[in-house]
């Protein structure tokens, strides 16, 4: 496994969710609609070597807690 891949492709994933985030806000469904593409898609790309799985596991569950702080400030 080249990791230097992996990590670039994570990093270009960040740069990827900021510019969708300029489109569609975290918390539509068009966002969450992509991130879920685009993950599954880097997870199948590397094979769904475990570690990978549970960097986008991560990432996931780091946007939703994301998604829940900005949740809470409409309330």
């Amino acid at each position: 496994m080249d990791w230097n891949l992996v990590f670039g492709d994570i990093q270009k994933w960040m740069q990827a969710s900021n510019q969708v985030m300029q489109k569609y806000p975290l918390t539509s469904q068009e966002y969450w609609h992509w991130l879920v593409g685009s993950l599954g898609h880097l997870e199948k790309k590397y094979d769904s070597h475990p570690l990978v799985v549970q960097f986008c596991v991560g990432i996931a569950n780091f946007q939703e807690q994301n998604y829940d702080k900005e949740m809470e400030k409409i309330k």
